[in-house]
């Protein structure tokens, strides 16, 4: 994306208040009042149109220099955000002490400096932010000889110790973290391919600790969601939910911290929900869904984790109620939220909300739509590697195939069929995903459903709650529509 581009980006990201807050800001720098003449005229543009910008301000003099005209604009914005945003996040704030502190620290006012310093700490402190400490310890060291009797103060040097110490800790477990991702970008189902790195990964030092030898908050975060996470793959059910179930009593019993970093605890709750989903929706779960509209979210990032998450885990569960009304309200939101912000969002991200609103479309019969979604989510899938989310492929592909197996497509149906078993052999499905397969292949050769149905019924009966790449949910609501 063009810096030009960049800049009407920007200027369409600002919310109504930030809007508000840069007019303000804007109106009390005297030489701001052209750029915010500009700002303006850039808001009303839909699509980046230069030409017609130069034309309305032909007459202006900062046209003379645009592209430096856009740049200050640009530098002005953004330090109307960071002022606007000082105290939405503890990060923000502790970057403006540190300025602060090395502004002071310069100009000679150490007493001042060292004011600033330990208001500085007891935030960092607080939000247990290391990576701050580390630079707050820095101007510390620097600073005391100028406000301490001592030559060198041994409380802040072992405190330095301390934190870099928790500080590598906490990049260590960020590295199994990715290690986990890793494992989990393929399928977050277990199989017998993924059970070794998980393996490998709570092999770890860090991972054989107790949770109580760790004290630093993000670095306990991610060894509860790996505990959590791993063990799901690993098909021990009991200490699945105790780190899940445990990692969001400890995020709730932090509250300043969710409100920090919210991301984190819809993670949390999500992992949850997946918990429940696969034990059946029990009576817990609404309640956890509802956790999720409690939190307050600010900045546009944490908005996208969450409605992910939120979006994604009430199709789940209207389709489980087989609440019509509500999945489709739910559906219409989504997709409205969906299309305003596909172009910020992950891979994955878009390959699992395109399933599932492709998959409640499929349960409302809706084949026009399933088709536009199943299609787009498949489209994303590299179909050379055919590795990362395969699950998501196949049933995407399944879903397709069952519609084209109505409309008696059969030639589309095969077509598909032959994709999924060149997924499903690279990446060795179960015995059980193969037989479904195989069914759904003899269907489209021989043209017909009947004969066939029934056996598909008795595999899928005898999955029971097994986790499988395939989502068991298409399957299952293709026969129900068959009156089995």
């Amino acid at each position: 994306m063009k810096s030009k581009e960049l800049l009407h980006e920007l200027v369409h990201s600002l919310s109504k208040s930030e809007k508000r807050y840069f007019s303000v800001f804007a109106s009390t720098h005297k030489e701001s009042n052209n750029y915010a003449k500009l700002f303006n005229a850039i808001h009303a543009q839909k699509e980046y149109d230069e030409a017609a910008l130069l034309k309305h301000f032909k007459n202006e003099d900062f046209v003379r220099q645009f592209s430096v005209a856009k740049n200050y604009l640009m530098n002005l914005i953004l330090k109307s955000l960071s002022n606007h945003h000082q105290k939405a996040k503890k990060s923000i704030e502790l970057n403006e002490y540190l300025t602060e502190i090395e502004v002071l620290f310069w100009k000679g006012l150490y007493k001042l400096c060292h004011k600033k310093i330990t208001q500085a700490k007891k935030i960092a402190e607080k939000y247990d932010l290391t990576h701050y400490l580390l630079l707050i310890n820095y101007w510390e060291r620097r600073n005391e000889d100028y406000v301490s009797k001592t030559m060198l103060n041994e409380d802040v040097v072992k405190e330095t110790h301390l934190y870099l110490n928790r500080y590598n800790q906490q990049m260590q477990m960020n590295f199994l973290i990715k290690k986990m991702e890793n494992v989990t970008k393929s399928s977050i189902k277990s199989t017998r391919k993924n059970i070794q790195p998980v393996v490998e990964i709570f092999n770890h030092e860090l991972m054989q600790l107790k949770e109580e030898e760790i004290n630093n908050f993000y670095t306990k975060v991610d060894y509860l969601f790996l505990k959590g996470v791993g063990n799901a793959l690993l098909r021990d059910e009991k200490k699945e939910f105790y780190y899940k179930k445990r990692l969001l009593d400890f995020l709730e019993a932090n509250p300043h911290q969710i409100q920090e970093n919210p991301i984190r605890y819809a993670s949390s709750l999500n992992n949850i929900l997946l918990y429940y989903y696969f034990q059946g929706y029990p009576k817990e779960y609404p309640m956890y869904l509802d956790k999720l509209d409690q939190v307050e979210l600010k900045f546009d990032h944490v908005k996208a984790s969450f409605y992910d998450t939120k979006y994604n885990l009430k199709i789940g569960y209207y389709l489980h109620l087989k609440d019509i009304g509500k999945l489709k309200e739910t559906l219409n939101e989504m997709e409205l939220w969906y299309n305003s912000v596909v172009s910020k969002k992950s891979m994955q991200a878009k390959m699992i909300c395109e399933f599932n609103m492709a998959l409640a479309y499929f349960f409302l019969k809706d084949n026009k739509q399933c088709l536009k979604w199943s299609n787009s989510c498949f489209k994303m899938f590299d179909m050379k590697a055919k590795k990362f989310r395969h699950d998501l492929a196949i049933s995407s592909l399944i879903l397709q195939t069952f519609i084209y197996i109505d409309l008696k497509h059969f030639e589309l149906a095969l077509r598909n069929i032959e994709w999924v078993f060149s997924i499903a052999e690279l990446n060795k499905y179960g015995v059980a995903e193969m037989a479904i397969f195989k069914i759904l292949k003899e269907m489209a050769k021989e043209e017909k459903i009947t004969g066939f149905i029934d056996e598909l019924v008795l595999i899928i009966n005898k999955q029971g709650k097994a986790v499988i790449n395939l989502d068991k949910d298409a399957v299952v609501y293709w026969v129900e529509a068959k009156g089995y």
